[in-house]
């Protein structure tokens, strides 16, 4: 049996570490399963058409990427047995506090269209399709948001603001319950970083699971290296006042990288 794992987000809910855990296993996992991870999905434009869709929702729109994705299908050494994981949390639509108006109300549209292209792609065939979301909870989600934007944009309202200005978005789990309303014959599971972040292989583990290795193989396997550790609040804070500067935008992202470097090595213990 063909079997598929689609992990479509959510962004802040362990995606980074997610597929750090896949690349970084990546030998253990090719003899049984092609990878399709951001390298690819964001160099090919296929991440940048998902968000253009989830911003005008047009049926074009919808189009351009199902066309783009099932020329990307096509040229996937899958064989006669490999399966595919794909995982990309663009797949879901834009960052939803670049959008606030709109939020996930793509997903379901997107995550519908990849099983439809998934099918066909494999037509005739006895097959498994597993859509897996991480989930997070809605206050630490949306504080993510915040420090994210903190750290990547000139992002000017306190963590209170920013939570009021996007209070009628969607959380991640009414994303996935939407999701799977929208597929009621996929099968869509959803696990919490919260729970994830005490398992041996944190946001990996479900891979680990779906994978169906030996215990031999999964001894093996290796702990994500490159994660997003939270920023301590103090950091944040001053982060928070240089954007509210008056400096200039090449000095503001030169000392907001500065900040953020110690504050990383900090948390890993490096300085």
């Amino acid at each position: 049996m063909r079997r598929v794992m689609l992990h479509l987000g959510f962004h802040k809910t362990g995606t980074t570490a997610a597929q750090s855990f896949l690349f970084e296993n990546r030998e253990l996992i090719w003899p049984q399963y092609a990878l399709v991870l951001p390298f690819r999905t964001r160099k090919t434009g296929l991440a940048d058409a998902a968000t253009h869709f989830s911003i005008y929702g047009t049926h074009d729109a919808l189009t351009a990427f199902s066309n783009q994705m099932r020329k990307m299908l096509c040229t996937l050494d899958l064989g006669a047995r490999r399966g595919l994981i794909l995982s990309e949390e663009n797949f879901s639509g834009l960052r939803p506090s670049r959008n606030p108006a709109v939020g996930y109300e793509a997903a379901p549209d997107l995550a519908a269209c990849l099983v439809g292209l998934i099918r066909n792609r494999f037509a005739n065939e006895r097959m498994e399709i597993t859509l897996y979301l991480s989930l997070r909870r809605r206050s630490d989600w949306l504080r993510s948001l915040w420090a994210h934007d903190l750290r990547r944009t000139r992002l000017l309202l306190d963590f209170s603001t920013y939570q009021e200005r996007l209070t009628t978005i969607q959380s991640p789990e009414d994303a996935a319950n939407a999701i799977r309303d929208h597929l009621p014959n996929v099968d869509v599971r959803t696990r919490w970083l919260e729970d994830l972040r005490e398992q041996p292989l944190g946001p990996g583990a479900p891979f680990a699971e779906f994978l169906g290795m030996s215990k031999d193989q999964v001894g093996k396997l290796v702990t994500p290296s490159h994660t997003n550790p939270a920023l301590p609040d103090t950091v944040l804070s001053e982060m928070l006042a240089l954007n509210r500067s008056t400096l200039d935008e090449g000095e503001l992202f030169r000392q907001k990288k500065a900040l953020d470097r110690h504050a990383q090595n900090d948390l890993i213990g490096t300085e």
